[in-house]
C-alpha cells in the first residue's frame, strides 16, 4: 500500500493560532474578554484588571463536539406506554 501524496495547498503553513479562552467572569457578564499576550507573567484580561478581580480561565474550551455521556439506567427501564389519542 502506498501512501497518499497530498498536494501541498491543502496542508497548512502556519500552526493555529492558540484558541482564547473568556475568563470566569466575563463569561458570567458576556462581556468582551482580551487576554493578555502568552508570553506575559500576569494572566489577568482588561475587564478584571480594570475591577481589581482575580482572573480564572477555565481549563478547557466548551467549542466543538461534547462527548456523550450514556446513562446505563435508561436501557433497562421499559419505556411508558403512549399516551391513547380518542
Amino acid at each position: 500500500m502506498q501512501p497518499i501524496h497530498r498536494p501541498s495547498s491543502l496542508i497548512e503553513d502556519n500552526p493555529k493560532k492558540p484558541l482564547t479562552l473568556a475568563c470566569y467572569f466575563c463569561r458570567k457578564r458576556k462581556i468582551a474578554c482580551q487576554s493578555p499576550p502568552a508570553n506575559s507573567p500576569d494572566r489577568t484580561c482588561n475587564q478584571c484588571a480594570k475591577r481589581k478581580l482575580k482572573c480564572v480561565y477555565p481549563a478547557t474550551s466548551r467549542r466543538g463536539i461534547r462527548p456523550r455521556v450514556y446513562d446505563l439506567q435508561d436501557d433497562r427501564l421499559p419505556r411508558p406506554p403512549a399516551p391513547l389519542s380518542l
